[in-house]
């Protein structure tokens, strides 16, 4: 499997027999292989992580499908305005909190699970190819100590929650595909806007969930606050891939 850094949030990973891409905002796509099906994954519908260009991927890309959060909307009177066509919208999955989309991409079956976001849309869960991959898209601790204490409180507790259930969910997906209950990529924001609070996240993400390899995202091109992270956290520090730029690719 190999995973690609865009930018941001954004991720393209190459499984055997397809491609998924997640929250494409910028950076450049490399080339990829037209005769593989690609899925685009949308989290939310937030202007960081959901671009109307990903609308025109099967001109250079016949095989591409959508699997969107359903907080972004796409009514016809909208199609226009995003470049859709009635055939595009065709492609398109929609899926709301806690639901499950079996189906499959060159004849390999593919499990995408939905754990509730703690700002807008959802997570991701996949499973394919005995092989476990998590994007957040905008799930994370976000610890504004300038909100309030009874917002950071229910911050706290509805994290919480969504990681539980993100466990559950690796559990469930193992026992249903004879996988190993590890997470093979996970994707998760280490945002440097929130200062002392910006590893939170992680290190609970990692603490309650199996990770094989963490792929740090929405810093806003602070990438040395990786190692921050890692400095703060040892234990964490082998499990943590450090992205420098976008357009990195790694294999895992």
């Amino acid at each position: 499997m190999t995973v690609t850094y865009l930018a941001h949030s954004g991720f393209l990973v190459e499984w055997d027999k397809f491609y998924t891409l997640f929250d494409w905002w910028k950076g450049e796509l490399p080339p990829l292989d037209p005769c593989k099906p690609l899925l685009v994954f949308a989290s939310h519908s937030h202007e960081d992580h959901f671009d109307p260009r990903i609308f025109k991927l099967p001109e250079a890309y016949p095989l591409t499908r959508y699997v969107l959060s359903h907080d972004i909307r796409l009514a016809p009177r909208r199609w226009e305005r995003l470049g859709m066509t009635e055939e595009i919208f065709s492609r398109v999955t929609s899926m709301r909190v806690d639901s499950v989309y079996q189906t499959e991409a060159a004849g390999e079956a593919l499990s995408v699970r939905t754990i509730s976001s703690t700002d807008a849309g959802v997570a991701f869960l996949l499973c394919a190819e005995g092989k476990l991959v998590y994007h957040g898209g905008d799930l994370n601790w976000w610890h504004w100590a300038e909100e309030g204490k009874q917002y950071c409180n229910n911050m706290a507790a509805n994290y919480r929650r969504a990681i539980e259930k993100l466990a559950a969910c690796v559990r469930d997906e193992a026992a249903d595909s004879g996988c190993a209950p590890v997470v093979d990529a996970a994707m998760a924001p280490l945002d440097p806007r929130l200062e002392d609070a910006f590893g939170m996240g992680v290190e609970h993400l990692l603490k309650n969930v199996a990770v094989r390899r963490l792929f740090p995202m929405h810093m806003w091109g602070k990438y040395d606050w990786i190692e921050r992270y890692c400095r703060a956290h040892p234990a964490d520090a082998d499990k943590l891939v450090r992205i420098t730029g976008d357009g990195e690719r790694f294999t895992i």
